[in-house]
């Protein structure tokens, strides 16, 4: 039984991570489960810290969603340099190294905030940033095609998306708030990454079901998948938690939402033109 169990793990699990092969059905499944579980416990612990999840929190928060699409990124670059992989800095184990690093800094920034008077989003939010430029720093552009191709893309869609708050008619404009349209404009980027990746490089769809119907259509399907089941998860929670004692709730189940999409099309962009 312990032998059947260790060779499960190492099937399922240590393997894809070891060797960069991509989800399963299994491992999607866990790991799905353990997003659930820490995102309940995480907010629990925001709530617990006092820390109001409003639209500075999300402000002071996105250089850390960054991050996870930049240090996996960096992670490719040092590997196709020739330096041994850093298994803190592979998914899933690098949102942990994301989870400790921001959380740490978010207890000094709430220090700073009671002993000095300054806002803890704004030391977070500004020490976040900074990681991310030192980090960003290190890369160097060598596709310029790619880089032109999806910010081409991704920006003309975002456009689109932007102007449909134009629309004359008051649930569209209810519905394109601007917590909405970022996090729908973060999943059309993440979309166009793996558009142009898919369609005009040697890459593959690591994920079980949008792999599954990329296969079946072609790397198009993703800006249709995306904006389709974002929109209805948005809806859905603004429809359902649209009292004033939700508003926290509603605002940290986007902000998952939106880490679902920045730290992919982070890493997606970041690895094309840097072609690694």
């Amino acid at each position: 039984m312990v032998f059947l169990m260790g060779d499960f793990l190492q099937t399922y699990f240590i393997d894809p991570i070891r060797y960069g092969t991509g989800y399963n059905i299994v491992n999607t499944i866990v790991f799905a489960i353990i997003l659930i579980i820490a995102a309940v416990l995480v907010y629990k612990l925001l709530r617990k810290m006092k820390v109001t999840i409003d639209k500075k929190f999300l402000l002071s928060i996105i250089p850390f969603i960054a991050l996870g699409g930049i240090l996996r990124a960096y992670e490719d670059y040092l590997e196709a340099s020739g330096i041994a992989r850093n298994i803190l800095l592979i998914t899933p184990l690098v949102y942990v190294t994301i989870f400790v690093s921001a959380l740490a800094l978010l207890v000094i920034s709430k220090a700073v905030e009671k002993y000095a008077g300054v806002k803890y989003w704004r030391t977070w939010f500004a020490a976040g940033l900074f990681i991310d430029a030192f980090i960003l720093s290190q890369f160097r552009v060598t596709n310029t095609f790619g880089l032109v191709a999806m910010v081409g893309i991704a920006a003309f869609i975002i456009i689109l998306i932007t102007a449909a708050k134009k629309i004359p008619s008051d649930k569209i404009k209810n519905f394109f708030t601007a917590e909405n349209i970022l996090v729908l404009d973060v999943h059309m980027f993440d979309a166009t990454t793996t558009f142009v990746s898919l369609s005009y490089f040697d890459y593959f769809e690591q994920h079980v079901v949008p792999g599954f119907l990329i296969n079946a259509t072609g790397p198009w399907i993703m800006f249709v998948l995306k904006f389709a089941v974002v929109s209805v998860v948005l809806y859905l929670f603004d429809k359902e938690l649209n009292k004033k004692e939700d508003a926290e709730k509603k605002m940290f189940l986007k902000i998952i939402v939106l880490i679902l999409g920045l730290g992919p099309g982070l890493r997606n962009f970041l690895r094309l033109i840097m072609g690694v």
